[in-house]
């Protein structure tokens, strides 16, 4: 038996090997391909050309990831001191179905847009206008099934997205009370509890689950952002910054170190470091905002994703962090304006009672992010933010319908789907002077 798991553990390492190499040169065919025009993407005062460019489509290998591997339900309840074993065997599962590179090297940066992306943004530059971008980002981001789809669908179009998480979703329900939440009792959560999320597995399994996941999506160059822990809304709106501080460093410490905070030694080692968390969107955008921008400016952060905005508006600097408003959009079948946001599609819409109704809801909410994206690109290319939930309200809906629309948008030869870092940092790249203008909508248009 041991002869057979060595056997088997040096084939794994071979053929994670093969497939790292695969990844090594694929990077480098499409680094190769658009190094000259996305070089000169980046630097401000230059004219790029389009014809250095050629559209090359991210390659990455999407999670494939089995959907027998949930347990049955009379399984998933495990008392405490099995944990360790229910880890062991998630991880052993490999809970995300992808190889997470060992070599850093390999590990795609977080703030640059795929090559996808940079042919769409040195295209646009090329034409005498901005690119339009799209930023796509998702609340509650801990569920692997959901990861299996964005995953690839972000591989199809050449998308990259931020997943803003919640940080009580790192702790086993035995030790929630390794969070103290600002004028709360210690283990007080809005969510309840983990394991009431933890869905057909265990909280052990699901937890090793959100590592993996986390840890692939950042391999990938997708970005992981701060939901804070418990999604505590009215509550932190009277927070000082120094409570604020307090809870954006629990949440690093329970996405930093799972081993350490729950005592299981089978988690998975975070790929992700502090160094990787540039922002995030505050619970029901709460909070207020120049107590968390002191606070966040405290802590390291480059943006902040948590206030309404109105369409059409360029980012602007807040206490020196760039305020990625979610904007206010015409809501298809409707005369009054929604929030670019799942829930509030939903809310608005309210719960569908058959499969029409939702397909409905799926279809108007569709033509809503497509009339507002389309607005945009033939006005001032302001870049268009829209947020969403691990959720599948009314049926899938909105999920659909967000999933149609980037798949109609992102492959745009001007348009480019970046997460909220790359966006954050291009925008640093821009004069003033030159945003002012793309903001006034003073360029060719297309």
């Amino acid at each position: 038996m041991a002869t057979r798991s060595t056997a088997r553990y040096t084939k794994h390492r071979q053929r994670s090997a093969v497939r790292r190499r695969r990844i090594v040169l694929l990077l480098v065919l499409a680094t190769a391909l658009v190094v000259v025009g996305g070089a000169m993407a980046w630097p401000r005062g230059e004219d790029p050309t389009s014809s250095q460019v050629a559209l090359v489509p991210a390659k990455v290998k999407a999670i494939d990831k089995a959907e027998n591997n949930a347990k049955d339900n009379g399984n998933a309840q495990q008392p405490a001191d099995e944990g360790q074993t229910a880890a062991a065997a998630a991880a052993g599962d490999g809970a995300a179905g992808g190889d997470v590179p060992a070599d850093p090297s390999q590990i795609l940066p977080d703030w640059e847009p795929s090559p996808q992306a940079k042919a769409a943004i040195v295209t646009a530059l090329a034409n005498g206008r901005p690119p339009q971008f799209i930023v796509v980002s998702f609340d509650g981001a801990a569920d692997y099934r959901m990861y299996q789809r964005w995953l690839k669908v972000a591989d199809d179009v050449g998308a990259r997205f931020t997943f803003f998480v919640s940080g009580i979703y790192m702790l086993l329900p035995e030790k929630k009370d390794a969070y103290q939440p600002p004028r709360e009792p210690r283990g007080f959560s809005n969510l309840g509890g983990y394991a009431e999320l933890a869905g057909p597995k265990s909280a052990a399994e699901n937890l090793v689950d959100n590592v993996t996941d986390f840890n692939t999506a950042r391999a990938l160059g997708h970005e992981i952002g701060s939901h804070y822990v418990s999604h505590l809304c009215e509550q932190s709106d009277a927070w000082s910054p120094a409570e604020w501080v307090s809870e954006q460093s629990q949440w690093e410490q329970f996405m930093l170190d799972p081993v350490g905070v729950n005592g299981l030694s089978n988690i998975p080692t975070p790929i992700y470091t502090k160094q990787d968390f540039h922002g995030g969107r505050t619970p029901c955008l709460s909070g207020n905002k120049p107590a968390l921008y002191t606070a966040m400016k405290q802590v390291g952060f480059e943006y902040d994703s948590s206030q309404p905005g109105i369409l059409g508006a360029w980012p602007t600097k807040q206490q020196g962090l760039w305020n990625f408003a979610l904007p206010s959009i015409k809501r298809v079948g409707s005369k009054y304006d929604t929030m670019a946001m799942d829930y509030n599609f939903y809310v608005n819409h309210g719960s569908a009672e058959t499969q029409a109704q939702a397909d409905e809801f799926e279809q108007t909410t569709y033509q809503s992010y497509m009339k507002a994206i389309n607005s945009l690109s033939r006005g001032n290319r302001a870049p268009f933010i829209t947020g969403s939930h691990f959720a599948n309200w009314n049926k899938g809906a909105y999920m659909n319908a967000l999933e149609r629309t980037l798949r109609d948008a992102c492959t745009r030869p001007e348009t480019a789907c970046v997460n909220s870092i790359t966006l954050a940092r291009w925008l640093d790249e821009q004069s003033p002077a030159q945003l002012e203008k793309w903001n006034a909508g003073n360029f060719k248009q297309s």
